[in-house]
């Protein structure tokens, strides 16, 4: 069976908006693939908007095209009780004297033609006042009642909003382990400038969502893995982006060895979703762009779907040092810095794996290690 990878590109051309081509015609079998390929991506709302501006001749059987719309209305459903939520909590933070921001969902959902076509996963939120600020300020107002029930990771507390919505409180801006100092001093300053947004939230200016998320898939695309939807957020922000907001975003990247990673998100960008080279970063890098595309086709969303993501205990430790040094050629600095910061957390956690006598923590404790 030929490869669907093109076709699945287009489709996603075509409900974003880049394109209006599909010159493919596949059978009820290659349908039945794009839609696993589309759900291992997380994109099947977006995709799912793309069939629906095909002539019915090209479209899915009419059994997938029905089950495929009642997952993009459940989409769009969740969209909804999304933003209502992020709003609320917006609001009782307000309530409150705490001034907040929806980081990435919900702020790159409304930037999309179709804004609850985006499939969503949780509310990120970011409040002033660090760690213990923060929880002291959660456990005062209920909303998370003891340390039992409190999830603190390296850079956020979890808790659950109204209709069991998953929420982050940010209480850092951000969680990247390398060279992160000057990138948080940015990113502080420029958050004050966020906007109140119809939807009710206040949404970070796009030079703040431009570095953070860039800085976000650079964190990802060393460990877990990404899938197309982090990439097409990023995609929208380009395309509601200025020369001004990119030139400005860019001079910080550079002084923060960012820009391999940015060369290759670049030139996947254009070959996925056909961004023009005009709002692009930097000069496409395609050798480090085919890196990145083969993690996201072959790991789906979040790595999720890869061999190494059901790794457990010393063989998943083993893969991770061996993943750091594959990753090393693509981009020296960042993954040299990494590591070394993953070996400094390493000897300052071992009282706590002799307490605990494991010897491998939690999942909290391995990210929450890296906040120094």
């Amino acid at each position: 069976m030929r490869s669907l990878v093109e076709p699945f590109y287009k489709i996603l051309q075509v409900a974003l908006g880049a394109s209006q081509d599909f010159l493919f015609t596949l059978s009820d079998e290659e349908w039945q693939k794009l839609y696993v390929m589309a759900k291992q991506q997380s994109v099947l709302g977006i995709v799912y908007d793309g069939i629906v501006k095909l002539p019915k001749e090209k479209r899915p059987p009419k059994d997938l095209t029905l089950r495929w719309s009642c997952v993009a209305e459940s989409i769009r459903g969740m969209n909804e009780k999304m933003y209502r939520e992020a709003a609320r909590i917006t609001r009782l933070f307000g309530d409150h004297g705490r001034r907040s921001v929806i980081l990435k969902g919900q702020a790159n959902a409304r930037l999309y033609p179709n804004p609850l076509a985006r499939q969503a996963g949780d509310i990120d939120i970011w409040i002033p006042g660090g760690f213990k600020g923060v929880v002291d300020f959660l456990k005062e107002h209920g909303l998370i009642s003891d340390d039992k029930n409190l999830r603190s990771f390296f850079h956020h507390v979890e808790m659950l909003g109204e209709g069991g919505i998953p929420v982050e409180i940010h209480y850092t801006i951000s969680g990247i382990p390398f060279r992160d100092k000057e990138l948080k001093a940015f990113l502080l300053d420029e958050v004050q400038h966020s906007v109140l947004v119809p939807e009710g939230f206040y949404s970070p200016t796009i030079q703040f969502a431009l570095l953070m998320q860039l800085a976000h898939l650079q964190q990802h695309f060393f460990s877990k893995g990404l899938g197309l939807r982090q990439y097409m957020d990023y995609y929208e922000l380009l395309l509601h982006s200025t020369d001004t907001e990119r030139a400005e975003a860019v001079a910080v990247m550079k002084r923060l060895s960012m820009m391999r990673a940015c060369g290759g998100v670049m030139w996947l960008l254009g070959h996925v979703f056909g961004l023009d080279e005009s709002l692009m970063l930097c000069r496409p890098d395609e050798w480090r762009g085919r890196w990145l595309l083969r993690q996201v086709m072959q790991g789906g969303n979040f790595g999720q779907y890869s061999k190494e993501s059901k790794l457990r205990g010393v063989p998943r430790w083993f893969n991770d040092r061996l993943r750091m040094l594959r990753w090393f050629p693509f981009d020296p600095v960042n993954v040299l810095f990494k590591e070394l910061r993953y070996w400094r957390a390493t000897l300052f956690l071992i009282p706590a794996r002799i307490k605990k006598r494991e010897l491998f923590l939690s999942r909290a404790h391995d990210e929450q290690k890296l906040d120094f």
